[in-house]
């Protein structure tokens, strides 16, 4: 079973409480014909119910810790697992945060249009710097009053534009600054295209450009990585918290339950499985 999220972590837990059920049906088959046989509850079910699920409770909220009041030796492997899975965490995401400092610095030093105070955007903003070689103006004629659009559209700025043009000019007929049509793309422009804090310019050395793409690669890798590592943070209270319900019900083959990480040529893919014994 591939482990993608929340939802296969709460299908796996969902699949091993059918397969007790399952289990409950094979051992008590008067049960599926919907009659309850006389030593159908016992006392010690309801203690027993009651143990496990204060079991998975504590695994639930620290891995291994309903294994250890279960007398399980495998419950270190669980906190073992927790350890490594948030020290990855937090070192990724380090890593994505230093390289993120590393990709603003060097925008601003080699391709930003220097402004005081200096201004950092969001990361949409870092994104388009790596592809688009100029901003362009944002107000090409600042001695006129309002806003003059970039007109280049081999600039993000002028490209902008361009579009609010293509959406609110009407085809083959001149508008002029006046016009409803024009206010509105204006506005569109104005709401898109960056202002004279944000403007920057790569044409001096194109290959800063691309050394400043390869930063911002390696901090998103960061951030992705961190991610994954939270997410196998998650799956393991649940999967830990599956284990102890099912083995503190006592089954005589406790079930199995193994997460690993898989190395793919997309990243790392954490895989749950899970062996369930059924009486015969």
């Amino acid at each position: 079973m591939r482990l993608c999220g929340k939802s296969a972590c709460v299908a796996l837990l969902l699949l091993s409480i059918g397969a007790r059920a399952v289990r409950a049906q094979v051992e008590n088959p008067a049960v599926v014909s919907g009659m309850r046989p006389a030593n159908a509850f016992r006392p010690d079910d309801t203690a027993e119910g009651t143990a496990s699920l204060t079991s998975s409770l504590l695994s639930l909220a620290l891995p291994g810790a309903g294994q250890v009041r279960e007398g399980r030796t495998r419950a270190w492997a669980y906190l073992a697992f927790e350890a490594a899975a948030w020290t990855a965490h937090l070192a990724e995401q380090a890593q994505g945060r230093r390289y993120r400092t590393r990709y603003r610095d060097f925008a601003w030093t080699n391709a930003r249009v220097r402004t005081v105070p200096r201004e950092d955007g969001d990361w949409a903003y870092y994104e388009t710097m790596s592809h688009w070689m100029r901003s362009g103006a944002y107000d090409r004629d600042g001695a006129q009053a309002g806003v003059q659009p970039e007109l280049d559209p081999t600039t993000f700025n002028g490209a902008v534009w361009a579009l609010a043009r293509d959406i609110y000019f009407p085809p083959g007929s001149p508008v002029s600054e006046g016009d409803p049509a024009y206010t509105r793309a204006l506005a569109y422009y104005e709401a898109r295209a960056y202002s004279a804090s944000f403007l920057w310019d790569w044409s001096p050395d194109p290959g800063a450009q691309t050394e400043y793409g390869h930063l911002i690669d390696r901090s998103d890798a960061g951030f992705r990585r961190a991610t994954i590592a939270l997410g196998a943070v998650f799956a393991n209270h649940l999967v830990s918290a599956a284990d102890a319900f099912l083995t503190g019900r006592g089954p005589e083959e406790p079930p199995h339950i193994s997460v690993r990480p898989d190395l793919t040529s997309w990243g790392t893919r954490w895989t749950a499985r899970i062996r369930i014994p059924l009486s015969r």
